[in-house]
């Protein structure tokens, strides 16, 4: 199931698509996401936990709320391999919450320096996804920044 976006970026500033408005993102829900709550060991993912989420998300949706994933990094990342795993697990995650209308996208942890690959793999199979971020040097528009 392909979901259409419901938001949509413009000079680093939410807006919702159907109101063509700017959205607070004050309003967001942030959900944080233990990297080692989801992939338990290399490749093996905690699809109950996931479960989990993905109720916890419809649940917002009913409510016509929506939320932010936030995931955290709380393994070692220092190597291309770790860094793989860890965006890896993002999109399993987001795999897992694909029909969830009220995910309006990730955070990119801050330890992310190539935010650009992050996305590419996000977005290859979840393009409605809006990408978040505190840095406010991140100089791409297609970046909320708040």
């Amino acid at each position: 199931m392909k979901l259409e976006p419901v938001f949509f970026v413009k000079e680093n500033k939410l807006y919702k698509i159907d109101e063509n408005s700017p959205f607070d993102t004050n309003q967001l829900h942030k959900i944080e996401i233990l990297w080692s709550k989801v992939e338990l060991e290399d490749g093996i993912y905690n699809e109950e936990f996931l479960a989990s989420l993905r109720e916890q998300l419809k649940s917002l949706e009913v409510q016509k709320k929506f939320a932010i994933l936030v995931p955290v990094i709380d393994k070692p990342l220092e190597n291309f391999e770790q860094i793989e795993s860890f965006t890896n697990t993002c999109n399993h995650t987001a795999r897992r919450v694909k029909d969830c209308i009220s995910v309006a996208g990730f955070e990119i942890p801050s330890r992310i320096t190539d935010y650009h690959d992050f996305i590419e793999v996000l977005s290859k199979k979840h393009a409605q996804y809006v990408y978040f971020s505190h840095n406010n040097q991140i100089n791409d528009s297609s970046i909320v920044v708040y």
